[in-house]
């Protein structure tokens, strides 16, 4: 369940950073499409802190140690 919420937060950012980029036309569209991006990144940790028992935080950390990102 908290990792699901999780993802939808960061999609739900990442189509809020995308409408913010292509409806601002100027040098801010960068701007807000990245402070979404980040803000919705760590919106969705907190969710997760918050929502995640101990068991599944500690099997996220394992999977994150055993396939780190590229």
């Amino acid at each position: 369940m908290a990792q699901t919420i999780r993802f939808a937060i960061f999609v739900l950012s990442a189509c809020c950073a995308g409408l913010a980029f292509f409806t601002l036309h100027s040098f801010w569209a960068w701007a807000a499409a990245i402070v979404i991006l980040i803000a919705g990144s760590l919106l969705a940790e907190y969710a997760f802190s918050r929502l995640a028992s101990p068991e599944r935080k500690q099997r996220d950390l394992e999977d994150r140690v055993r396939n780190p990102p590229t």
